[in-house]
């Protein structure tokens, strides 16, 4: 493939990139990305009761079920963004390979058209 191809690859990549990024956090849906202080986890650590180390554990779950959650959020929106151009670079680059293995040099086609020519002549004698 030429630069030209290289180039394109490049320019696809960037504007998927580009289209995707500002789709997926430009405007994000409420309760993508929560945190201590927004209303939705305050509320959910008011619900805890009991005992101090009741309270205490249902207080750290609930941190920990919201940090775990925006962070799956997050990584899925940046997959997203990345794994198509990535799966798009790879492609192009094992299809290259491919077509580079499947026609033989000229340095392999001589060697072979020699090997060959040999067992012929070998065999009449």
């Amino acid at each position: 493939m030429s630069k030209i191809g290289n180039v394109m690859v490049t320019v696809v990549s960037l504007a998927w990139m580009a289209w995707a990024g500002w789709d997926q956090f430009a405007n994000l849906p409420q309760g993508t990305v929560e945190n201590h202080s927004s209303d939705t986890v305050k509320e959910r650590l008011r619900d805890c009761s009991g005992t101090f180390k009741q309270r205490y554990e249902c207080k750290n779950q609930v941190v920990i079920d919201t940090d775990r959650t925006s962070f799956f959020n997050m990584l899925g929106r940046i997959a997203i963004v990345v794994v198509p151009p990535m799966l798009l670079a790879g492609g192009i680059h094992l299809w290259r390979r491919r077509s580079d293995d499947d026609g033989p040099s000229d340095d392999l086609l001589s060697q072979s058209h020699r090997r060959h020519h040999r067992r012929r002549t070998s065999s009449h004698h």
